[in-house]
């Protein structure tokens, strides 16, 4: 009996271990200064709207790596320093969104699940030779943005931030707890029964 409830307990254990593992996408978290997600943006922009969405619900993964500052170009120096940027860039193609990350400005745009920015961002997280040219076009130029934080944006568009302050919304219990309080009961059966079959 007591081999056959061991077997159960590897078995176990065998299907339940591959399900917990870390996060190996994501960099070890460091001194190292957040990133900047720059979007040019649009109210009109659909596309725009699809960031802001994403990562409304999304952030919280990553807010330790980095961080989303929107500018909305119906600002006439919202729109200068995007034009700016792009010029700098050598970009010629009009329209928002305009994603600019780290060293490297790039016309990402928007895919709906958001991997791309997110790739290009945790990038830049790593790069030692990471520099932040959106803040040095504003200081060159003497200009003063008027940005909006995701959490403004997100409430412009009518989604909730969810998970801030590192909180997973989607989780109760880790894992790896429930990992052990399965082992946990298991080890307290197993004990039990060892006891039991003692004292026939």
């Amino acid at each position: 009996m007591k081999k056959v409830f061991l077997g159960i307990l590897v078995a176990l254990s065998l299907l339940i271990m591959p399900n917990v593992q870390a996060d190996d996408d994501l960099p070890t978290i460091t001194d190292h200064e957040k990133v900047i997600v720059y979007l040019f943006r649009s109210s009109g922009c659909g596309h725009c709207q699809d960031f802001i969405e994403y990562f409304a619900e999304n952030y919280y993964l990553y807010q330790d790596y980095f961080e989303i500052v929107t500018y909305e170009v119906s600002d006439e120096t919202n729109y200068e320093l995007m034009n700016l940027a792009k010029e700098r860039n050598g970009e010629d193609r009009d329209g928002v969104p305009y994603i600019v990350i780290g060293n490297t400005f790039d016309q990402l745009g928007f895919g709906t699940d958001g991997s791309e920015v997110v790739d290009a961002a945790l990038a830049a997280y790593e790069d030692v030779s990471y520099a932040d040219l959106v803040q040095e076009i504003i200081e060159e130029e003497g200009l003063e943005p008027t940005e909006t934080s995701l959490e403004a944006a997100a409430d412009y568009y009518g989604f909730t931030m969810v998970g801030m302050n590192g909180e997973d919304p989607n989780a109760g219990l880790s894992d790896g707890a429930i990992v052990a309080i399965i082992f946990g009961i298991l080890i307290l059966g197993f004990g039990g029964l060892v006891l039991y079959s003692r004292k026939k």
